[in-house]
């Protein structure tokens, strides 16, 4: 297999393992439904900060140390 195809199996593997959760434990549906969703939600601000330009990142950082972002705050 590719590497192209890695992260597309990746999510059709854990999209399918959370079908088969919910399926399997169908009388708490709700509660295995709320925390895939909180998963999810997790693991897509992950994605979005690891594909964040470094040097945006290397920008954000020198402008905490330097006290400029903080402006923005008051």
């Amino acid at each position: 297999m590719s590497f192209a195809l890695t992260l597309p199996v990746a999510e059709a593997s854990l999209f399918t393992f959370g079908c088969l959760l919910i399926h399997a434990l169908r009388r708490h549906a709700d509660i295995v439904t709320g925390a895939l969703a909180c998963l999810l939600v997790l693991v897509t601000l992950l994605r979005a900060v690891a594909g964040t330009p470094e040097p945006v990142l290397r920008a954000q950082a020198l402008a905490l140390e330097n006290g400029e972002a903080m402006q923005f705050l008051n």
